[in-house]
């Protein structure tokens, strides 16, 4: 495996959150009925617009939040081979990219990557496996997102919020 040259522009779990934070306080102030954008409008429309925007605004946050979360499962993959660590998690990382011919970690797909969370996690099986049934279910999410929402997702399915992504988060990076 290649040497990874890290960029340094990524972002923490709370860098996004924080920015998801501010961009919300920044729409609730630009759209209320004294910003003079809007005179004539009424409020029902001021506070649609709101909405949509606000909806936007999770959506790219979740996004980014996605991306991070991929991010710090591929670094830790890399850390991992780089580092020649000894445990199962480790080894079976290694037995991953060694074939055949050896790939990168960007080689790798994304459920393979989370399957390896379950071997040797530091947490309890039960909780390894909750986070990863999330992860899986979120990631499909995810799919619908970054692919333009154009199709009509499946019935039932789940639709986690920013903050819900963002507390699985924290929990995968409590695993890594």
């Amino acid at each position: 495996m290649a040497k990874l040259v890290r960029s340094g522009e990524h972002k923490t779990f709370l860098e996004i959150k924080r920015l998801f934070t501010e961009r919300q306080e920044a729409l609730r102030f630009f759209y209320t009925p004294n910003n003079m954008n809007f005179f004539g409008r009424s409020e029902t429309e001021l506070m649609e617009r709101l909405s949509y925007h606000l909806q936007e605004a999770e959506y790219d946050a979740s996004l980014a939040l996605f991306a991070a979360i991929e991010a710090a499962l591929r670094l830790d993959i890399h850390y991992r081979h780089e580092k020649r660590l000894k445990d199962l998690r480790s080894r079976r990382i290694r037995e991953l990219l060694n074939r055949p011919r050896g790939r990168s970690n960007h080689d790798i797909e994304i459920d393979e990557i989370i399957k390896t969370l379950k071997i040797g996690a530091s947490v309890s099986q039960r909780s390894i496996d909750r986070i990863i049934s999330r992860l899986q279910e979120y990631f499909k999410y995810r799919h619908w997102l970054a692919h333009g929402r154009y199709w009509k997702r499946k019935q039932g399915s789940c639709t986690p919020t920013f903050s819900d992504i963002y507390r699985l988060a924290q929990e995968i990076e409590k695993v890594l």
